[in-house]
């Protein structure tokens, strides 16, 4: 009896993976637009790629951040349809997989629609677990013409996404100036930044605060690889930025943290005297309750940057603001996947944490 229930649990395991990964027959109906010629945004170059860092950088920053550049992470396409029907084809670079983080986050697709003046999910594109992915996301739908936006990949690439809609509907560039302000939130991170690990595309704390405040955000959070860079602070003062963010106690060493800032926050200065600056301090790993070697590390990081702070306002640099991360993933232990990289409540809890501070500082 155990044998033969094992048996059917398996089979209907394996009807269950098959269901998911089968093209869907309605793609073949949908006509298909090329991503590229609607509004690609929290992006700041015009290179006609989906990467973060131009071509410019390959040689300036590291091998690894480089590679983690080629992520399309926060990255999104705006546009507006009435289609009943919308689905999506996009080609990954790596067809990445990891052990602790959902497919649908690491090189999924998630579309959103305003309703109203605030950002609805609809639904996410499953990847096939291939290079080359195809999925219908919306069936049934009113016509009602809907401004759209669709998030790409957090931990891979794609070199290339066009998304269909039924015979007959209507897609094409925005109209709405919801989310597309010409300066946008710039936020230079860690792992946790770049996405790590929210179960789909769409629920990156910087992309959920995005979506809160309506302004476009250029993710730069390079996992394992937020070391507070001169190369990156470079290409941060490229952008015309409402508020620059910097993020990056939980990469970057402790002996290395007070020099870093200090030298990016002038690096930024002497390029945006005016635009506003964001020092976050990392929050407390669940592993350290118990792990009694990880809380004192923190610590020790988040004395530094508070001392890299104090210094840079005793010069005398104006607009820059200190904000403290306790209770930023809760306080029942329950917001991370593996003790430090948030689950979608860790994310959503991140977010709200840094929303008043953020408003503040747009001036919303």
């Amino acid at each position: 009896m155990k044998r033969l229930l094992c048996l059917l649990l398996c089979s209907l395991n394996a009807l269950f993976l098959q269901a998911q990964t089968k093209p869907d027959s309605t793609l073949s109906t949908l006509t298909f637009v090329d991503a590229a010629n609607l509004q690609v945004i929290n992006k700041y170059h015009k290179e006609p790629n989906y990467n973060r860092l131009p071509a410019q950088y390959k040689d300036k920053v590291r091998k690894e951040v480089w590679s983690l550049s080629l992520h399309s992470a926060g990255i999104a396409v705006r546009f507006r349809s009435n289609a009943s029907t919308i689905g999506a084809k996009w080609k990954l670079k790596n067809n990445a997989r990891m052990n602790h983080m959902a497919y649908t986050g690491i090189k999924g697709l998630d579309l959103y629609a305003l309703v109203g003046n605030q950002w609805q999910f609809v639904n996410s594109a499953i990847p096939n677990d291939t290079h080359n992915n195809e999925r219908v996301i919306l069936s049934n739908a009113d016509t009602t013409m809907r401004e759209y936006m669709l998030y790409l990949p957090l931990y891979d690439g794609v070199d290339s996404v066009s998304i269909g809609v039924n015979k007959g509907a209507k897609i094409e560039k925005t109209t709405s100036p919801v989310m597309m302000a010409p300066k946008p939130i710039v936020y230079y991170g860690s792992s946790i930044a770049q996405g790590g690990c929210a179960s789909r595309t769409g629920m990156a704390f910087t992309s959920i605060l995005s979506r809160k405040v309506q302004t476009p955000l250029i993710n730069l959070g390079f996992s394992g690889n937020g070391m507070i860079e001169a190369p990156i602070g470079e290409a941060m003062t490229e952008i015309d930025a409402a508020l620059y963010i910097v993020d990056c106690n939980p990469n970057a060493a402790a002996d290395v943290i007070y020099e870093r800032t200090i030298a990016l926050v002038k690096q930024i200065r002497a390029k945006k005297p005016n635009t506003p600056i964001l020092l976050v301090e990392g929050f407390l790993y669940e592993t350290g309750y118990f792990n009694k070697a990880i809380h004192p590390i923190v610590q020790k990081k988040r004395t530094e940057l508070t001392k890299a702070f104090q210094t840079l306002q005793k010069a005398g640099v104006k607009g820059i603001t200190y904000c403290k991360a306790d209770g930023f993933i809760g306080t029942d232990h329950e917001g991370t996947v593996d003790g430090i990289h948030p689950t979608d409540v860790g994310m959503e809890r991140i977010a709200a944490g840094l929303l008043p501070v953020v408003k503040k500082l747009l001036g919303k």
